[in-house]
């Protein structure tokens, strides 16, 4: 697997390890600082709490209009119902997380499928592992680990039967978690060192030398353009997300949407939720200046490599 091509354009498509604008900014920025003369350029189009169902749903708002040429697809993880993993009942337990894998497979072919239409290089990523066995404050799902374990066999498997290139998230970070502190306490979440460790997976698969660690605020103090980039990805990763979760209608009209948000506010639904409460006052803030953030990111590329 050789780098990205001159003027690649590159979509990332995952769930909130993606919409973290972690991982995917390390590779921009080894892009940008050492293969600049490739103007290869990138979209993050990560939906937290997303799956392959999200996916297709924001397929033609964020993903299409960026017009890629490369897409790299991790999901998985919200795919796997891994709620159902609580279940005291083992024949529903059973029951949900089968259907939860075949809706998963049904999905992600159909993903895969539009984008083969659209003439995008894809390239899929086995979902990054459940840390079932470190020690956090808060405890793990027992069984965790083997069910992402699934879904990355069944990338694995997708990625041979399409021929397909393949970046083992899974199997990379499997091999460091339980030595290095790679992930937050929820067992889910990569922290910013194992998010390096991703954006490692993904160059050195490339052939590429991946540079030593640095926190990602280091990684971008000297690329401003990216670091703004960077920063209204995650804006806009942000809308998608309550959307998702909140709205749960991408199809309404921009003000409806507002008005529903501003309501769940109002109304203190998420009032003992931090993330909610901060992603659903973001939406208000940021809602109304989406247009203009798109923009800006469009004209930034031409900023980054000047």
């Amino acid at each position: 697997m050789k780098a990205f091509p001159r003027h690649a354009r590159v979509a990332f498509i995952g769930d909130s390890i993606t919409a973290g604008c972690n991982f995917t900014a390390r590779i921009a920025a080894y892009y940008v600082r050492h293969l600049p003369h490739l103007g290869v350029t990138f979209k993050n189009a990560g939906v937290s709490g997303g799956s392959a169902q999200s996916a297709m749903l924001y397929y033609d708002a964020s993903v299409a209009p960026f017009h890629p040429t490369h897409a790299l697809i991790m999901l998985g993880v919200n795919d796997s119902d891994r709620t159902a993993l609580t279940l005291s009942d083992e024949a529903e337990k059973s029951s949900r997380l089968e259907a939860a894998h075949d809706r998963y497979v049904t999905r992600m072919n159909a993903l895969l499928d539009r984008l083969w239409a659209d003439g995008v290089s894809v390239t899929l990523c086995t979902p990054a592992p459940y840390a079932e066995y470190i020690s956090t404050a808060e405890e793990p799902l027992p069984g965790g680990y083997a069910l992402i374990r699934r879904y990355a066999e069944t990338v694995r498997a997708m990625a041979h039967m399409r021929g397909l290139p393949l970046i083992d998230f899974h199997a990379c970070l499997s091999e460091y978690y339980l030595c290095e502190p790679l992930y937050n306490p929820d067992h889910v979440h990569p922290n910013d060192a194992g998010h390096h460790r991703m954006a490692c997976c993904v160059l050195s698969a490339q052939e590429l030398n991946p540079d030593p660690y640095r926190p990602l605020s280091e990684e971008l103090s000297d690329l401003p353009a990216l670091a703004e980039w960077n920063s209204i990805a995650a804006r806009i990763t942000s809308l998608y997300a309550v959307e998702w979760m909140v709205v749960c209608n991408f199809e309404l009209p921009k003000d409806e949407k507002l008005a529903l948000v501003q309501k769940t506010i109002d109304d203190g639904k998420w009032s003992g939720i931090p993330y909610f409460q901060s992603i659903t006052a973001a939406y208000m803030a940021n809602k109304p200046h989406e247009t203009e953030m798109l923009s800006r990111m469009d004209v930034l590329w031409d900023e980054i490599y000047n």
